[in-house]
């Protein structure tokens, strides 16, 4: 929450010359919601690209759609809840189950293209959501409370939509960038880094994530891209 109040409400405060000043359960709350906001969106570009693609599972599964519990996952959500005090939430929704052998084009091409969808859908999100930041920013809605809590969920939902954006394209099992890597490699070097990311990614993710490398890496990719979004 700190990285949060420095790096995002308290330029922002500056930007409109009105303190923004919200309750700290407030917003947790909001940061919950956010991240459920940008997991569905997320999984939801997952099965929408393969349903594209040839893939009848995702539709058939009721996967196609924005509504938060078709993507809802325990284990996702817990770990949300845990990392949430750090200031960037992370978790993710329940995994789409999809047939590479049906998508048109190729499994390679098909899977990378899926993969890559999740983190599109997240990006693609943020970027809506920039003009209307700008706009209140300018003083489109005043300065009043309503304009700050609005600005404040703006900014949060787009903070979290790029930080599943940049944290899923990092190339490590079992993140969406490491099935884009897999398949923009050579055969001969893909196969030894799929066993690889197999069998030892998930301890690589941990340790970086225990660890703050990661954290510390993607961090100001995600804070400059939001600056950048809306013209700060």
């Amino acid at each position: 929450m700190d990285i949060l109040q420095r790096e995002v409400f308290n330029p922002l405060s500056s930007a409109m010359a009105t303190p923004l000043e919200a309750p700290p359960l407030w917003l947790y709350a909001l940061l919950l919601l956010a991240v459920v906001i940008a997991t569905s969106v997320h999984e939801f570009g997952h099965a929408w690209m393969a349903d594209r693609l040839g893939d009848p599972g995702p539709r058939e599964a009721g996967r196609i759609t924005l509504n938060p519990f078709k993507h809802f996952d325990a284990l996702g959500f817990l770990l949300l809840v845990v990392t949430m005090l750090i200031g960037f939430p992370i978790g993710w929704g329940k995994p789409v189950k999809t047939d590479p052998t049906k998508y048109r084009g190729g499994a390679n091409r098909g899977i990378a293209l899926v993969a890559a969808a999740g983190p599109a859908m997240n990006l693609l999100t943020a970027m809506v959501l920039a003009p209307i930041a700008r706009f209140i920013i300018a003083g489109g809605l005043g300065y009043s409370e309503f304009a700050q809590m609005a600005i404040i969920t703006i900014a949060i939902v787009m903070i979290i939509n790029l930080s599943l954006f940049c944290f899923n394209l990092v190339p490590i099992h079992p993140l969406d960038g490491s099935h884009i890597m897999a398949s923009l490699l050579p055969e001969e070097l893909a196969k030894p880094y799929r066993l690889f990311m197999q069998k030892f990614g998930v301890f690589l993710l941990l340790g970086l994530m225990y660890s703050g490398k990661l954290g510390e890496f993607i961090a100001p990719i995600i804070l400059n891209l939001f600056r950048w979004l809306i013209g700060q």
